[in-house]
């Protein structure tokens, strides 16, 4: 992998790394880490040079920034351009391009932080189109993308309650086990998700865990915790 990517070197502007963390360049709060070797960009594709296949290849060339050339999985040997845009409504996505294809991206992965483990393994992080900061595990191979799910997700959210409301011994919302009041600090710890409603494990301020049920999409004016609402249109 590591000639294969050296010779790509010969035709762009980009550097050889072995395993790092990128920070990118106008968004330096979005970070991509990976282990192995990676040709990296980190430039808006204006600024790549002409023979680049992404010059001018994405429209609004501005809007995109050409993170790296890299081979997520050594394994599979695929070699993929990773771009990264905020998209129309601020929505931020990498799109991974393979090898020789330049106009459609094989996949898009919306989120804001990457993490690659250089064995197929990606954790995705971000709010897009979430009601909190979520990590999402997934494997690429030959071209596409799938999730590995997870019975329970992280939120680790410090929060408040923006109104009362009574919270679960279990998720099957039938006995109290205490009541929650406005304004009233609280943690939400972990989340479940099923069709119509996300399952949140809270802990109050008085230490005790329970369960409490909020609609998948609510609004930030809706939701019964601060914080706790859908990040998207």
């Amino acid at each position: 992998m590591k000639k294969r990517l050296a010779v790509l070197l010969l035709a762009g502007t980009g550097l050889l790394f072995a395993g790092g963390l990128i920070s990118l360049a106008p968004y330096p709060w979005m970070t991509v880490g990976y282990s192995g070797n990676a040709v990296v960009f980190n430039t808006t594709c204006d600024k790549l040079t002409y023979d680049d296949p992404f010059y001018h290849a994405q429209g609004d060339t501005t809007g995109f920034i050409k993170v790296m050339e890299y081979v997520p999985d050594a394994a599979s040997g695929d070699l993929y351009s990773i771009l990264f845009s905020m998209g129309e409504s601020g929505d931020s996505q990498y799109l991974f391009f393979l090898e020789g294809e330049f106009r459609n991206p094989a996949f898009i992965l919306h989120a804001d932080h990457l993490t690659f483990s250089g064995d197929g393994i990606v954790i995705a992080r971000g709010s897009t189109n979430q009601m909190f900061t979520r990590s999402r595990k997934f494997r690429i191979d030959r071209g596409k993308v799938r999730e590995m799910p997870q019975p329970f997700y992280a939120v680790d959210l410090e929060s408040q309650a923006t109104r009362d409301f009574p919270v679960f011994e279990s998720r099957k919302m039938k006995k109290i086990l205490t009541e929650v009041h406005r304004g009233e600090a609280l943690t939400v710890l972990a989340a479940e998700f099923k069709p119509e409603y996300r399952y949140y494990l809270i802990r109050t301020s008085l230490g005790l865990c329970g369960w409490i049920r909020v609609e998948r999409e609510v609004w930030v004016d809706e939701t019964p915790v601060k914080d706790l609402y859908y990040h998207g249109d």
